[in-house]
């Protein structure tokens, strides 16, 4: 069986749940989700998340004591054997090292529990599709969700995503993350402008007042009120289904944008994704996406 650990909100639980879905797929074996840290009251390192896959079509079991107790993380030596050596062990528990793709990744064996991020498509790549599938919601939309969706299909849609939040107001997350600055916003409609006309600009973000007050841009601008973080998952939803998208340096709107089936979309993301230049993201945004 494969295990993986949930940590962070709904993206991050994402990347968590495809790398270890594609695990799974690989070896013919079940997919555990270990909920149990997010159980846990936060100390204030991190923000309180909540299990929030639930949303989706997933296929996963819980992982309790006795699928826990199989993996032994053991010291730190240990574990970086177990990374570099997964062959040696039966057993394997991997502490996620560093931000950049696994390279042995493949050859963890079927028996496997994973603890960290994992964020890079090339977790996950080869059963796109089926992700695809999997993160679909499962819940109808409301009439003011379905509004917004049969507006963004009807117009050249750019979907704008705005993460302030915990990134503005958590001590830890500010220094960590940052905000994209709203210079960054303006570089990237710019760049969209060069290639797109008659835009229409859906923006969505934990802070639309902020927005209202700071975009004064010359195209339609329609602020996506219809949700709050307790249904945020259908503001994914409706992200995923416009034209275009410009993303924050946040999990969540990477994947609306990773979801999103336009073969001819134009993502633009943040090239500054933590305030630490020195992390490496070069596994972080696909290649085809626009960095500013």
């Amino acid at each position: 069986m494969i295990v993986v650990k949930l940590i962070g909100g709904l993206g991050n639980q994402m990347f968590q749940y495809a790398a270890g879905r594609y695990l799974a797929y690989m070896h013919k074996t079940d997919l555990y989700l270990d909920t149990s840290f997010l159980e846990k009251k936060s100390e204030g390192a991190y923000t309180q998340r909540k299990y929030e896959l639930s949303k989706f079509l997933i296929e996963a079991k819980f992982a309790g004591p006795d699928e826990r107790k199989i993996f032994k993380a053991g010291n730190q030596i240990r574990r970086t054997l177990q990374r570099k050596l997964p062959l040696v062990f039966n057993n394997l528990y991997v502490a996620e090292s560093g931000t950049s793709y696994h390279n042995e990744f493949l050859s963890y064996p079927r028996n496997t529990y994973l603890d960290g991020f994992w964020q890079s498509e090339r977790y996950f790549k080869p059963i796109e599709e089926l992700l695809r599938n999997e993160f679909s919601v499962q819940t109808k939309l409301n009439e003011k969700n379905q509004h917004f969706l049969d507006k963004i299909k009807q117009t050249n849609s750019v979907a704008i995503h705005v993460r302030r939040g915990d990134y503005v107001h958590h001590p830890n997350a500010n220094v960590h993350h940052g905000i994209c600055s709203l210079l960054y916003y303006e570089q990237a409609i710019a760049h969209l402008k060069k290639t797109e006309n008659d835009m229409s600009l859906f923006v969505f973000s934990d802070d639309l007042e902020w927005c209202k007050n700071n975009f004064k841009f010359d195209l339609p601008i329609n602020f996506v009120d219809s949700n709050d973080a307790s249904n945020a998952h259908f503001d994914m939803h409706l992200m995923k289904h416009c034209k275009n998208a410009i993303i924050a340096n946040s999990s969540f709107s990477w994947w609306a944008a990773w979801l999103n089936a336009n073969p001819k979309k134009i993502i633009v993301a943040p090239i500054k994704w933590f305030n630490d230049a020195s992390i490496d993201t070069s596994d972080l945004i696909p290649e085809t996406w626009i960095k500013i």
